[in-house]
């Protein structure tokens, strides 16, 4: 395949489990200035559609999105199957990690031409424009790429003053949650104006010249939610906002414009939305507001009930206000979701207790499902430079990691891993169903209305609140008997901590049936969908491939 033979300038590639506004911001900004694009979700089941794809359309230039630093391997195997394939397009990759280790990501993926930092928008186009002239890619601001055996870093490219500037993403086929309830992503800001340590948001919008955060009008916004509703019957909206409601003054004004907006747009019953947010900016008044004009779920940045775990966080909040946003959201009826880690660097048996204790707190009534996390050191983070100074970090680029101070504490988080892994990382893994089944009946009560949402909800409580109960006894023991023992002990006797495995895991077996049954009875076509998941995995890769509570039942 020669570059520029095909019938396409470009080829955008990256996953969209949600849609990636990222890539078809870009794909937008393409079209409008007169480039053929075109985007490819990809499989990182089966790559080999996407390269067949790519010789097919011969596009001249084939970008990546890697947003997530875990997917470096995936996308590395990709252009080089590519290459293999006798595709000679010129690749690039955009997301955190190039953006922010662009040498490492040109050495991690040798067959890259270049890396686009940052924004991607205009780089691509300028990009797309001088490609078949790389004596001139030196004068492209956000570009870097290869020369004479050396990486050339250009200068960052000023982030995008005026976000209306910018075309509206282009979108695909309309998407479909259970209900038939047709569903898009948003987003009505970039950037965040907090520095956590282990977020690598901040380092990715301020490490270009521009402000920490942008904001499109209120109008726009729900100019877009309208012509989505009325031609693609979009009836939920999922903000990918990093902080929709950032806790100053001049974003509780743009909220209220929002929701002013969308009553004059006749949206405010008619449709959904989803945000997320830090616990500081969740205020009684302006959150009851939102929720009489369509908010149903907020995906809430707890990530520590310990002020010590807040502090290596860099969080900037107390357990207080964390107690108190979930209190606020409860007393509204607004669901809600939490990022919560109960491994952090500094973690201690103390700092482990008081999280566990806060979750028993926070989730033991069934309010969310449970999920609790190791932090990750994420490229470009504060917290990763830290790690790396005291000579703690571990694992490569796709899976950074550190050891704890405490070795005991490694042997906790493993006794956490091997237990969880499949509750808390498998699709069809008890957290993920619960999560889903919560969701499903927030479209039941809030856009369907149906009165049996009320019980819909109080059996999935019930349902969460033993779930949550049944891993945090899980947790509690296992800690307990770590923290009772020296590490020597603890190896030698690690057979003791499957007692508190196998308990765990006949609970998840005995939720997943209890969870089946209220399914059948207020969202068959929730369950049949997981069914259908099931047969189909179980017949591609047999019951190996299951999550454990499900290969057992």
């Amino acid at each position: 395949m020669n570059r520029g033979a095909g019938s396409l300038d470009a080829l955008l590639i990256g996953h969209e489990e949600q849609e990636n506004l990222g890539l078809r911001s870009i794909l937008a900004t393409l079209r409008a200035e007169g480039f053929r694009a075109e985007l490819l979700p990809y499989d990182r089941r089966d790559p080999s559609p996407s390269v067949e794809t790519a010789l097919r359309l011969g596009p001249s230039l084939i970008g990546f999105s890697v947003i997530f630093q875990f997917t470096l391997g995936e996308f590395a195997a990709l252009a080089s199957a590519l290459r293999a394939s006798g595709c000679t397009a010129h690749l690039t990759a955009g997301g955190h990690f190039p953006s922010l280790r662009p040498a490492e990501a040109l050495d991690a993926v040798p067959a890259l031409d270049s890396v686009v930092r940052f924004e991607g928008e205009r780089t691509v186009v300028e990009l797309l424009r001088h490609l078949d002239r790389p004596e001139s890619w030196a004068s492209i601001p956000g570009l870097v790429f290869r020369r004479d055996g050396r990486v050339v870093v250009n200068p960052p490219r000023p982030l995008v003053a005026d976000l209306e500037s910018l075309p509206p993403p282009a979108r695909g086929e309309p998407r479909f949650l259970t209900r038939g309830v047709g569903v898009a992503s948003m987003l009505a800001s970039r950037g965040c104006l907090y520095d956590c340590a282990f977020c690598s948001i901040r380092q990715f919008y301020g490490s270009a010249p521009g402000p920490l955060r942008r904001t499109r009008s209120p109008e726009a916004v729900v100019a877009e939610m309208r012509a989505l509703a009325d031609d693609r019957g979009v009836r939920f909206f999922i903000f990918q906002d990093d902080d929709f409601t950032a806790p100053t003054a001049a974003q509780r004004r743009w909220v209220r414009a929002f929701v002013e907006a969308l009553d004059r747009a006749a949206l405010s019953r008619r449709v959904g939305w989803k945000i997320s947010c830090r616990v500081d900016a969740v205020e009684p008044e302006l959150f009851a507001l939102a929720r009489d004009h369509g908010l149903c779920s907020v995906y809430l940045g707890v990530e520590s009930g310990s002020a010590a775990g807040l502090k290596t966080l860099n969080k900037r909040v107390t357990v207080a206000e964390n107690v108190r946003a979930l209190e606020v959201l409860t007393s509204l009826g607004i669901a809600f979701d939490m990022g919560f880690m109960l491994f952090d660097p500094d973690s201690t048996f103390d700092t482990l207790r008081e999280n566990l204790a806060f979750l028993r707190e926070s989730t033991g009534d069934g309010a969310c499902p449970a999920d609790f996390a190791k932090m990750l050191p994420y490229a470009g983070t504060p917290i990763e430079a830290r790690l790396r100074r005291e000579g703690r970090l571990t694992g490569g680029w796709t899976e950074p990691d550190y050891e704890f101070l405490d070795p005991r504490i490694d042997l906790y988080a493993l006794y956490v891993a091997q237990v969880f892994h499949s509750r808390n990382a498998d699709p069809l893994g008890l957290l993920e169903r619960l999560r889903l089944a919560r969701f499903d009946q927030v479209l039941m009560s809030r856009l369907e209305r149906d009165p049996r949402g009320r019980e819909y909800e109080s059996r999935w409580r019930a349902v969460t609140a033993r779930a949550n109960l049944a891993a945090l006894d899980a947790l509690d023991e296992g800690l307990a008997f770590v923290r009772a023992r020296d590490e020597r002990a603890v190896m030698a006797q690690w057979d003791q901590l499957g007692a508190y495995a196998r308990r765990e895991w006949q609970a998840e077996i005995d939720l997943q049936r209890e969870l089946d049954e209220v399914l059948k009875e207020y969202a068959p076509e929730l369950y049949r969908g997981y069914r259908d998941e099931v047969e189909r995995r179980r017949a591609e890769d047999g019951a190996g491939s299951l999550p454990f509570s499900v290969a057992v039942a």
